[in-house]
């Protein structure tokens, strides 16, 4: 018996076992934006596949449905924040503002790697914190070539500090006590508790 695949059938697909980088600025493929079942209609998922073939996903907010109407339940201040990420993303893309604010439709091909003549994303890369429940991969900002660039010459990124909240996950099944939460001060003469 023989193997025989197609190598285009390999697109997308990557080895098991691929490892989260390190806390950093990476070039990375967008290879699917979805809309989950369990997602808002107005929330995205952004999929992007790193070098080593890690991959992971963002999700996006956006102010327009699917057929390109707004949501009219939004404020002024979140229309533009929506558009500023979006913007920020194409800008990632390598989309100068004349591509953006002249383009009659953007659509999703816009943002996949596969149909966008190969353009990558620049982005900020933050690991979830190993061990801690609730701790998840992070994509810190979208960035354009020359900010990317710039940073890449000047240092990695600080590996973020653990939160308050950050519980870590425990192994024996005991209760964790929020963050906060400390033992009563030692008992003093004053009290007259003290022996």
């Amino acid at each position: 018996m023989a193997i025989k695949v197609s190598g285009n059938a390999f697109q997308g697909i990557s080895a098991l076992g691929a490892s989260a980088p390190e806390a950093g600025y990476y070039e990375v493929s967008v290879v699917n934006i979805e809309r989950a079942s369990t997602d808002k209609a107005t929330t995205r998922r952004v999929h992007v596949q790193f070098e080593n073939g890690f991959k992971m996903f963002s999700f996006l907010s956006l102010p327009f449905d699917d057929t390109g109407a707004l949501f009219t339940d939004l404020t002024d201040k979140q229309l533009r924040g929506r558009l500023a990420v979006l913007r920020s993303i194409l800008e990632s893309l390598g989309y100068s503002a004349s591509d953006i604010e002249g383009a009659a439709e953007i659509n999703t091909n816009w943002f996949l790697t596969a149909q966008n003549g190969g353009r990558k994303a620049h982005i900020e890369f933050i690991p979830g914190q190993k061990g801690v429940q609730g701790s998840y991969n992070e994509i810190g900002k979208w960035l354009n070539r020359k900010q990317f660039e710039a940073l890449q010459k000047v240092a990695t990124p600080a590996k973020p500090a653990p939160s308050p909240e950050a519980k870590p996950a425990v192994s024996n099944g005991a209760p964790v006590p929020s963050a906060g939460v400390s033992l009563p001060p030692p008992a003093s003469a004053a009290q007259g508790i003290v022996s």
